[in-house]
């Protein structure tokens, strides 16, 4: 019994994966995001930079908008142009990694000093 607990264990991890997929130019991004998701690019601000930004559903102007809108946030969740946006540590160093939702569309990036 606990061969079959240990294996549907294992299985039910090897199905979710891990918590990020690699972006462009191997910056983490949330694994929340479909494959089919837009790569956006980067948005400056002063100090700052949100990179990575892929979008599902939205168009990259608006997932830019969303994004900048990090600015000043100092890592707490925060809602612009709709989308409710949940901050998530990025690991190895101050930047963090965001998801944004409004119904089924998803925008992502990674935030952080430029």
């Amino acid at each position: 019994m606990r061969r079959l607990a240990l294996a549907l264990t294992l299985a039910g991890l090897a199905l979710t994966g891990c918590g990020e997929d690699s972006g462009p130019g191997g910056e983490s991004t949330p694994a929340t995001l479909p494959s089919s998701a837009t790569d956006c690019g980067n948005v400056m601000v002063p100090g700052h930079e949100a990179v990575g930004i892929r979008a599902g559903g939205a168009g990259c102007e608006l997932a830019k908008a969303v994004a900048a809108a990090a600015e000043g946030r100092g890592r707490a969740p925060y809602e612009a142009e709709g989308y409710s946006c949940e901050p998530a540590d990025a690991g190895g160093g101050g930047d963090t990694n965001y998801t944004c939702t409004r119904g089924d569309a998803v925008i992502g990036f990674r935030y952080g000093t430029a």
